[in-house]
């Protein structure tokens, strides 16, 4: 029987918004730091057998937007749906056409944003060519569904790696290339950062206290981490080796840990076993992460105070960190 002062305790606890999904279920739960049992889901939906299910939680709220494939079979290059979910409301979907295994974006304003597509005309004039989508990154309004569009291109591949501000970073593949850019969400006014870069960047990092962009990409035979300055555009190399599982992370203090094969090191507290681990979030005192480990679900963890702790979570299911609910 839980005392009175350990319901206060658990009460005053921060939150971690889980998304769990098994099969073709999607489970949405706060589940409180320190609680030893898992909590009931306070929302859940249907979606595509084996659909990723990425979030991220509204500022100062328990509201969660969602991205998912709802349906199966036919091109799923833009088949990703935004849905909202609360506690105590039937989920509501917001867009579709969503970038297939995208996440929204959401600011520490609370505005949402989203990478959107239709797609074009399968190419003709050659085996080796790749066809061209109208792409666009637009912002949802998470009550009212209204949509705006924000930045529009043609090409293969718009990528929100972040926000500094009211700049959005996204990651730009055309057929004249790929590039990194930052965009006004009010003014729409457009930055270069990166003139040009390999097509094959992931895991973007955007660090606001420091104005800077930290990513992977592939290069020849190897994979790289490197910064970009988002004053001024200079690059650095910051890691490079051949492991895929080469991936950066920003602590709150500004060090940089590099994921090699055995997540990262040397975060006190973090997992050390095969895989990589993925930084959820982070404030203060507070670090809530997924590691990944290959051929096996993810393990929830968190470390407060320097204490770490796996943390309840649904079994035999892919997880994922919408946010942390003070």
């Amino acid at each position: 029987m839980l005392t009175a002062a350990l319901v206060l305790s658990l009460a005053a606890s921060p939150e971690v918004a889980v998304l769990s999904s098994r099969g073709d279920v999607a489970e949405l739960r706060f589940q409180p730091l320190g609680a030893t049992e898992l909590t009931s889901p306070v929302a859940r939906f249907t979606h595509a057998e084996g659909s990723a299910v990425k979030g991220s939680l509204l500022p100062r709220s328990k509201v969660v937007v969602a991205s998912a494939t709802l349906r199966s079979g036919g091109d799923l290059s833009f088949a990703n749906s935004l849905i909202r979910l609360e506690p105590g409301k039937s989920p509501r979907v917001l867009a579709d056409q969503l970038v297939y295994g995208s996440r929204p974006l959401v600011t520490a304003e609370g505005r949402v944003f989203v990478s959107r597509g239709t797609a074009g005309l399968e190419p003709v004039d050659g085996r080796d060519a790749l066809r061209v989508d109208a792409l666009t990154i637009e912002e949802i309004d998470p009550t009212t569904a209204t949509r705006r569009v924000v930045h529009s291109t043609a090409g293969y591949l718009t990528f929100l790696a972040g926000a500094s501000g009211r700049e959005l970073i996204i990651y730009e593949v055309a057929p004249v290339g790929a590039r990194l850019i930052s965009v006004h969400v009010d003014t729409f006014a457009v930055r270069e950062l990166l003139h040009t870069m390999a097509p094959l960047a992931r895991d973007f990092v955007v660090d606001v206290p420091r104005h800077r962009v930290i990513f992977t990409q592939g290069v020849a035979d190897r994979w790289v981490v490197e910064q970009v300055d988002l004053i001024s555009g200079a690059s650095s190399l910051l890691a490079e080796g051949t492991e895929v599982t080469l991936m950066p992370a920003v602590l709150a203090d500004g060090r940089v840990l590099i994921n090699r094969g055995e997540g990262l090191r040397p975060l006190e507290g973090a997992p050390t076993l095969p895989g990589f681990t993925r930084l959820a979030f982070q404030q203060k005192n507070l670090i809530v992460g997924l590691h990944l480990r290959p051929g096996d679900f993810p393990v929830l963890f968190a470390v407060k105070d320097g204490e770490a702790q796996v943390l309840a979570a649904p079994p035999d299911s892919r997880l994922d960190v919408a946010g942390v609910s003070p």
